[in-house]
Order: C-alpha cells, then sequence, then structure tokens
C-alpha cells in the first residue's frame, strides 16, 4: 500500500508535455473527429467542439502520468482518441421509449 500512494505521489507531480509528432497525432485524430461529425447532417449527432479537443489533451497528460512518463507519447494519445470515440453515444429519439402514465 505504500508503494502504491507513493507512485501515486510521484505521478500527480509529473508534468507531461508534448511530443511534436504527438500534436500533429492529436490535431490530426481532432480534425477527423469534426470533419466525420460534420458529415452525419443529423441532430442527433454527438458535436465535438473545443471542450472535447481539452478533453483529449487533459486525458493525453493523464496517460503520460499513468506510465510515469515526462512526454506525451503518440501511443497515449491514440489512445485517448480511442476512449473519446467509445465514450460517445448516440442517442436516436426512435431508441428511447416512454410509458404512460
Amino acid at each position: 500500500m505504500a508503494q502504491l500512494q507513493t507512485y501515486i505521489k510521484v505521478c500527480r507531480t509529473i508534468r507531461p508535455q508534448f511530443t511534436r509528432e504527438s500534436a500533429v497525432i492529436l490535431r490530426d485524430e481532432y480534425k477527423a473527429l469534426r470533419r466525420a461529425d460534420s458529415n452525419r447532417q443529423s441532430q442527433t449527432s454527438y458535436r465535438y467542439t473545443v471542450r472535447q479537443l481539452e478533453s483529449l489533451i487533459r486525458l493525453s497528460e493523464a496517460m503520460a502520468r499513468l506510465h510515469a512518463d515526462s512526454v506525451i507519447r503518440p501511443t497515449y494519445v491514440k489512445e485517448a482518441c480511442r476512449l473519446l470515440k467509445t465514450s460517445n453515444i448516440n442517442i436516436v429519439k426512435s431508441d428511447i421509449e416512454f410509458e404512460d402514465n
């Protein structure tokens, strides 16, 4: 338990920085998400905004801290993008059933 607490304390102090390659991947992934979202033409589609970009940045930083790494590697960015994509659910009105009281 003491080792785990020490590990968490150390990881919290790490301030990882993006590499050039990771920044390019982040930019390209975000642009692809925005492009795919704009092609849907549906009011029920999930909207990718700057808020989601900020989430991708925070998730990438968290992945680096988890690995006690001082740089954000491309694999961390790709995993953050995968997490964001799979966590967004598209709900269509016909998918929801209401009961009359």
